[in-house]
């Protein structure tokens, strides 16, 4: 994927994030959309490209929220190093194994970010993590599942011996 497209996507990704993702949430829960697309995009690249990737969307979701700027950054580079160590071909082709490295990335981030959410307050700290955090995690590794489903059934361009399409 070239960088184009890749910004293209993110940028909607983002927009569908914002508007869209509220009205679909479960006991207050939504999925995040870009750690679902943090996790596909670094998958198969390098640990220092996927943390690059990971700076610009974690940038790009903290434009959003200037009080926290710099947290998902923070957040997403390390997500990004992590997936991309973790999976770089080790991992078998299968959805199954995506949305659990989607469930895992989830909470991570989570980890990451809600000391800073929480103002380091332990208590608030535990119950934002059982009442939001794992719901979240599970309902965002379930719809990554989906979009890795449905984009399994689309056919692919063959590539032609001599490299063309």
């Amino acid at each position: 994927m070239n960088i184009v497209r890749m910004i293209f996507v993110a940028l909607v990704v983002l927009i569908i994030q914002v508007t869209a993702i509220a009205h679909i949430g479960v006991a207050g829960c939504t999925p995040d959309l870009m750690v679902i697309l943090l996790v596909s995009l670094v998958l198969e690249r390098g640990p220092v490209l996927a943390v690059i990737m990971g700076f610009l969307l974690g940038f790009l979701q903290d434009l959003g929220n200037a009080s926290f700027l710099g947290m998902n950054v923070l957040a997403k580079s390390i997500l990004a190093y992590g997936v991309s160590r973790l999976g770089g071909g080790l991992l078998p082709e299968n959805v199954l194994f995506k949305g659990f490295i989607i469930f895992a990335a989830c909470l991570v981030n989570d980890i990451i970010v809600l000391p800073i959410a929480t103002s380091f307050s332990p208590g608030d700290m535990f119950v934002s993590f059982f009442r939001f955090s794992l719901l979240s995690a599970l309902y965002s590794a379930l719809l990554g599942m989906c979009i890795y489903a449905v984009l399994g059934l689309l056919p692919r361009r063959a590539v032609r011996p001599g490299g063309g399409y």
